[in-house]
């Protein structure tokens, strides 16, 4: 374009100019003039060209773009391939719980009327109800608001816009430290009487899930494997599938209690070590279980750990929900607990955790302290190995590279959580109850059950043919009421029940529609399209 202008001042000047000096150019000049007419002709047709293929190329309405991976060839340049996504996240799987938010979305119209279809008897109330996220319905101990107006109007003011230490803040590494030995036995007692101390090293981190990624990338090389077991953690699956692709997954079954078949992991170890290579270099346990909503006992865990180590397999031990251990299968009393705690009078129960080197716990506030939005978690490692020195110094790079550090307020504020105590806790805990026999009620009719005894969950088996996919959406759209599908958590045709995310007269509201919503879709409208 600023060529044609320059061609077209050069006109106009040449044109002034003849006509003074007409005399001297007029043989001269309309050539010249015939020639830059002929080049300005050249390059505008090129371009026009060149315009019409780029627009032939653009979308045509405001609708969202869909990139795909075939390739685009214009007249005067070749692409070798169209903008695309990487495989392996293409091969992740969906995230389950924003699927089931939109679905809700999706239905609400639904339920912005009065509807009394939904299986409630006289229930005038529309709203939808969501049994699917892991949350729960209480809100953080009022200290957690109370530390971060007081970092907010003291001299840490001066702090909270800098990046913390990618570890973590120095005064909650000390908190945590102190409360893994008290409420966790880490590093456990029998440990502390050895000549050679054992040393728990902490990193915090946002979220457990960013936790069990820093687990991944640390340990896990191209080309090995890591276990886990069916029904799992989608995230957790989707870490390695995200990170190394889907063939180092290698999944395990779970026994008819909901624990880690121990026979099936001895065997693929033994198996492993006799290979031309090593392939398996991490075990995966969440405990109690998500989704299996199982608390595995203390004897159980042991022998995963004492197998895993005698193979030099590291031993990933998610402890999100160890406030959640129903029938105390790994729980102990608290030193110096027994004068009472909370509103309840009793000593409080710790949560028994591994110190062995080949052990990684994770620990998370958003469960039990009701943190999810503020996203801290922590990693603790036995470090009193090389081994263990060297596997804290290659998360740290890991670390500094996915978040840097844990936003410095909320590190603030889980601070100010361990301040209210682990009794504050189990005391909210302990009013899930309800909870959870109005959602195992809910479940009866279902030929089989898991869960209730851990975490916040339970499974229900569906009839035999019925698509969990299917009757996930149409719970939320007949019923107003979300779960999880089996499918995400590797086990087609059950359903993941959440009986803590709502508080007791919504649960019970909930819990009656999913009741009905069974009877309904699971046995009258099932058998009506079998017949």
């Amino acid at each position: 374009a600023e060529g044609q202008i320059d061609m077209m001042v050069f006109i106009r000047t040449s044109l002034l100019h003849h006509r003074r000096h007409h005399h001297y150019y007029s043989l001269l000049l309309l050539p010249s003039i015939l020639f830059i007419l002929f080049y300005i002709i050249i390059i505008h047709s090129n371009r026009a060209e060149a315009f019409s293929t780029l627009h032939k190329n653009m979308p045509t309405s405001t609708a969202p773009i869909t990139i795909t991976t075939t390739t685009t060839t214009t007249s005067s340049t070749k692409l070798s391939a169209a903008l695309s996504t990487s495989t392996r996240v293409q091969e992740t799987l969906d995230p389950c719980v924003v699927l089931m938010k939109e679905l809700l979305t999706k239905y609400q119209h639904k339920w912005n009327r009065n509807n009394n279809d939904n299986g409630d008897e006289n229930d005038n109330n529309r709203k939808m109800y969501s049994l699917a996220q892991g949350i729960v319905h209480w809100s953080p101990p009022p200290s957690v608001s109370q530390a971060m107006i007081s970092a907010m109007q003291q001299q840490q003011q001066e702090d909270l816009h800098q990046y913390a230490p990618d570890e973590g803040i120095p005064e909650l590494i000390q908190a945590l430290k102190e409360k893994f030995k008290r409420e966790n036995n880490l590093p456990c007692p029998r440990t502390r009487t050895r000549t050679s101390s054992t040393n728990i090293d902490v990193i915090v981190t946002s979220g457990a899930n960013q936790a069990y990624m820093n687990c991944i990338c640390t340990l896990l090389s191209e080309g090995e494997e890591c276990i886990v077991f069916r029904p799992y953690y989608f995230n957790h699956v989707m870490a390695v599938q995200m990170t190394r692709g889907q063939d180092a997954l290698r999944i395990g079954p779970m026994d008819e209690n909901g624990y880690p078949c121990l026979e099936w992991l001895k065997q693929q170890l033994e198996m492993d070590e006799e290979g031309k290579k090593k392939k398996i270099k991490v075990v995966t346990i969440v405990n109690p279980g998500n989704p299996t909503g199982v608390s595995m006992p203390t004897k159980r865990l042991r022998d995963i750990v004492d197998l895993c180590k005698s193979h030099s397999i590291w031993v990933v031990m998610d402890c999100t929900y160890e406030h959640f251990d129903h029938n105390a299968s790994n729980s102990f009393i608290i030193d110096g607990s027994d004068n009472g705690h909370g509103e309840n009078d009793h000593p409080t129960l710790g949560f028994h955790c591994f110190d062995d080197e080949n052990v990684m716990n994770i620990f998370s506030f958003s469960k039990g302290y009701a943190m999810a939005g503020y996203r801290v978690g922590a990693i603790a490692i036995n470090t009193t190995s090389e081994e263990g020195q060297d596997a804290y110094q290659q998360m740290i790079k890991v670390q500094d590279t996915i978040p840097i550090c844990a936003s410095r307020i909320s590190q603030i504020a889980a601070l100010g959580a361990l301040s209210a105590g682990r009794q504050w806790v189990l005391d909210k805990v302990k009013t899930l109850d309800g909870s959870r026999e109005l959602i195992l009620d809910a479940l009866s009719s279902l030929e089989c059950c898991m869960g209730g005894t851990g975490a916040m969950y339970v499974m229900g088996k569906l009839p035999d043919g019925m698509d969990d996919l299917v009757f996930a959406e149409m719970l939320i759209e007949k019923y107003g009421v979300a779960v999880i599908p089996g499918n995400f958590c590797g086990l087609p045709g059950w359903i993941r029940v959440c009986y803590s995310n709502l508080p007791m007269e919504d649960c019970k509201v909930a819990a009656g529609r999913l009741k009905n919503g069974i009877l309904d879709l699971c046995f009258s409208s099932f058998k009506e399209s079998v017949q």
